[in-house]
């Protein structure tokens, strides 16, 4: 598969990825996956990427399998790509380098018992509630409903909720690790739980601090 590394983006199956492809090695990559089977694998940087960025940083060992459902080529070679996750995979081991990555990898299925419980419908509800709560008035709240509108799964609205959560792109590869959904929901949960009580305790001190900083 070739490999498409991401600096700070932690992609999950059953999600929309834009992509703006502008590098020399990435646009070839585009290019050369449009004309194959349209598929890419994403992983996650590893800390200190910066220091060979143009060469072969290592990346997280798990990352997802995208396939590219929407493009515009731009005259001057730059791509707009669109992924749709299809999988988790494992990357087992590197087997070219130029003019971009090319990886083995070994598909990884999660457990998948979550969205076959009882309420999961509500859950997954819950979890969209919270989302919005916790970004409310800010950019990640509207990507929800722009994805897939009303005919998101509960698998699909985990997997976005995590995608977008304001955690670092470490504990989104953790979440992105974890071998079964409920687990995931469980940690997602807990996450927005956490950012909504923080928000209501600020919001109880709020009139402390006047905007005006002149104001004593």
């Amino acid at each position: 598969m070739p490999l498409f590394p991401l600096p700070d983006i932690v992609f999950f199956p059953k999600t929309l990825l834009p992509l703006h492809v502008y590098e020399p090695r990435y646009r070839t990559l585009a290019s050369e996956a449009l004309e194959r089977d349209q598929a890419i694998c994403t992983a996650l940087l590893r800390p200190g990427w910066e220091a060979d960025y143009y060469g072969s940083p290592e990346v997280y060992p798990v990352g997802c399998i995208g396939r590219i459902v929407q493009h515009t080529k731009l005259p001057d070679g730059r791509y707009n790509i669109t992924l749709q996750g299809e999988g988790k995979v494992r990357i087992e081991e590197q087997v070219r380098v130029e003019p971009y990555r090319i990886v083995r990898v070994q598909p990884i299925q999660d457990d998948d018992a979550w969205t076959r419980g009882d309420d999961v419908a509500q859950e997954a509800i819950e979890l969209v509630r919270l989302f919005r709560q916790v970004h409310e008035g800010q950019g990640p709240s509207l990507l929800l409903a722009e994805t897939f509108g009303q005919n998101m799964s509960p698998e699909s609205i985990l997997n976005t909720v995590a995608m977008h959560l304001n955690v670092e792109p470490d504990m989104k590869e953790r979440l992105l690790e974890m071998e079964s959904l409920e687990a995931r929901y469980h940690s997602v949960l807990e996450i927005l739980r956490n950012a909504t009580t923080t928000q209501e305790r600020i919001e109880r001190v709020r009139h402390l601090y006047p905007r005006d900083k002149r104001t004593n």
